[in-house]
């Protein structure tokens, strides 16, 4: 029972504390005048009360302001950020498009210039994983009338040789694939050989070895080789393999050793659009 008393009376107490709390604060604050000395104890008991209160109170209010009033702000913010993601996002696909478009340009007039048979244009969509493209494949097969063997150029020269073909897709042996072969013609010399490709690693990984030149062929560092046109009667005469960067003076031309080591006309670290030439002999 007196356990209840005691909750029964709490609305009065507190009541009451309310009152004197209210009393002591009107009579601090009321103006300029002669403190009493019970204002002046009273008053150095409620400071800290007083200042305490303000202090909450003004924090409640900063933070409930800054919660309505700043949020709309953060919200315009996050989504402005947003926004200028997406047109980042855009512009570097322009750009790439861009540069694709260039790209195919270049292909398309090469293509006008030096190719009289048909031919499809392609993009690179998978390599073997190496740093050089010595094989991968390209997002063109059967039903662009591709088929194994047809050749693969780009604006600077001879990429590689189909070698898979599938409904959509095919793949591509490089020519330095140690497994690629090609009939090669010296341009200054009219002297006939093959070039291979070069299993390497490094700088001179994409290289090839030119090889079978007749006995006694003048050749030096600078001559440009192309395909003859012999031995594939896909591959068209004329197409650049690339240039001399070193002459082997081996015994006995002809013979299966390298004649010469041969710098690619093609960028074999960076293919991405091809032209794959189908209209050649079956």
């Amino acid at each position: 029972m007196k356990k209840d008393r005691n909750i029964k009376n709490k609305p009065l107490i507190i009541t009451i504390i309310s009152l004197v709390v209210l009393i002591v604060l009107v009579l601090i604050t009321s103006g300029d005048r002669t403190v009493s000395w019970i204002e002046s104890a009273a008053g150095a008991i409620f400071s800290p009360v007083q200042s305490f209160a303000s202090s909450v109170s003004s924090g409640i209010v900063k933070f409930f302001s800054e919660l309505f009033n700043t949020t709309d702000l953060d919200r315009e913010n996050e989504q402005l950020k947003a926004r200028i993601a997406t047109l980042e996002v855009e512009v570097a696909q322009l750009n790439e498009l861009k540069k694709e478009n260039e790209r195919l340009k270049e292909l398309l007039s090469y293509a006008e210039e030096t190719i009289n048979d048909e031919y499809v244009t392609a993009r690179v969509i998978a390599n073997s994983g190496n740093v050089w493209f010595d094989t991968f494949t390209l997002n063109a097969g059967r039903e662009h009338g591709v088929s194994v063997g047809d050749p693969v150029v780009n604006n600077q020269g001879l990429v590689g040789i189909v070698s898979e073909v599938g409904a959509t897709w095919c793949k591509v042996r490089g020519i330095i694939d140690p497994q690629a072969s090609v009939g090669v013609l010296v341009e200054r010399t009219r002297d006939n050989g093959f070039v291979r490709g070069v299993l390497a690693s490094g700088k001179d990984g994409n290289m090839v070895e030119l090889y079978f030149l007749p006995s006694g062929s003048d050749l030096i560092p600078g001559d440009k080789i192309i395909t003859n046109g012999l031995g594939s009667e896909k591959i068209p005469k004329g197409l650049v393999i690339g240039t001399v960067s070193e002459v082997m003076r081996v015994s006995g031309m002809g013979t299966n050793e390298a004649n010469a080591i041969i710098t690619p006309a093609v960028d074999f670290a960076h293919i991405e659009d091809v032209i794959i030439i189908v209209g050649g002999g079956d």
